[in-house]
């Protein structure tokens, strides 16, 4: 049985006769008629009968016609939710976050987007952070949030927008009072980071190790909170995007340093794969998100 079979029974149900059936289905007479006397052929048992100038099912047409109900409502709905998802009106959008500081900035637009897209199924994960990009071309994310591109032109990067690194130390700490500092000045300093390689961090691969500097101590620290409580209290300086100080109030206890000829700027990307770039959702969230950088 095919398509055809189901919604002309289900025409023949609802209009009574073949002449209204034919105008739902935009079908001629004949073509109506001839698709189905070839069913009753192929089942071997009549599915509706004449009754002056309308037409009755069968039992048999009866209960097909109830299959059909079944069928072609499943079909629809399933032809609509693809059609949303071509256009990129509902679907998955699983997001990768690629460094730790980029969780405290998606909370910042996490809900106007969940807010805008309610029928978008939204996740939010770091299980990849390591070979982000590889889960994106395995279909295993649908974007990562990054400030380390790769661009080798398998993935779409679309910047989102720039920040600054500064150095976060204790408003009482001996820096403190500086303009700006050099990496010989973080010699004799406990270093903060996230725990990931160092080949990977900022501070160590742009600031300590061009300049052959090893520190008094290097500590790792899963939470950003953590992180500022630890350098307020002079437990340790760290490299940080100057975007999450920016509430002043929240930080109260710790201020940032820049260093001399060392410019520290980033670009905030989205990663995405080429064909998913203009779904509604991604453009939404690229939009969105420049417009609160």
């Amino acid at each position: 049985m095919e398509l055809i079979h189901f919604r002309i029974l289900l025409a023949l149900k609802r209009c009574g006769t073949l002449n209204a059936a034919s105008e739902t289905l935009h079908l001629t007479q004949s073509a109506l008629s001839h698709q189905m006397k070839n069913l009753e052929q192929r089942l071997g048992i009549v599915l509706w009968r004449k009754q002056g100038r309308t037409l009755v099912l069968t039992q048999a047409g009866h209960y097909l016609s109830e299959v059909a109900e079944s069928v072609i409502a499943t079909v629809d709905s399933a032809e609509q939710h693809l059609n949303l998802l071509a256009t990129g009106k509902t679907g998955k959008l699983t997001i990768g976050i690629d460094c730790h500081a980029c969780y405290e900035w998606f909370r910042t637009i996490l809900q106007p987007y969940l807010q805008a897209w309610p029928n978008l199924e939204i996740e939010v994960t770091s299980r990849y952070r390591f070979n982000s990009f590889e889960a994106i071309q395995q279909y295993k994310l649908d974007a990562v949030l990054t400030s380390d591109p790769v661009f080798n032109g398998v993935l779409h990067y679309q910047p989102l927008f720039d920040f600054e690194l500064v150095l976060i130390v204790a408003k009482q700490h001996r820096l403190a009072g500086l303009q700006v500092i050099e990496p010989t000045d973080l010699q004799q300093e406990t270093i903060l980071t996230y725990p990931v390689e160092r080949e990977r961090l900022d501070m160590f691969r742009k600031i300590l190790q061009p300049a052959g500097i090893e520190p008094l101590a290097h500590v790792t620290v899963e939470e950003t909170d953590i992180m500022l409580l630890l350098a307020a209290s002079q437990r340790g300086v760290c490299l940080l995007p100057e975007w999450l100080l920016a509430d002043k109030a929240k930080n109260p206890d710790v201020v940032s340093l820049r260093f001399k000829n060392l410019p520290l700027t980033k670009t905030m990307y989205l990663a995405t794969r080429h064909e998913d770039v203009q779904l509604d959702y991604i453009q939404w969230l690229i939009g969105h998100a420049q417009s609160k950088a």
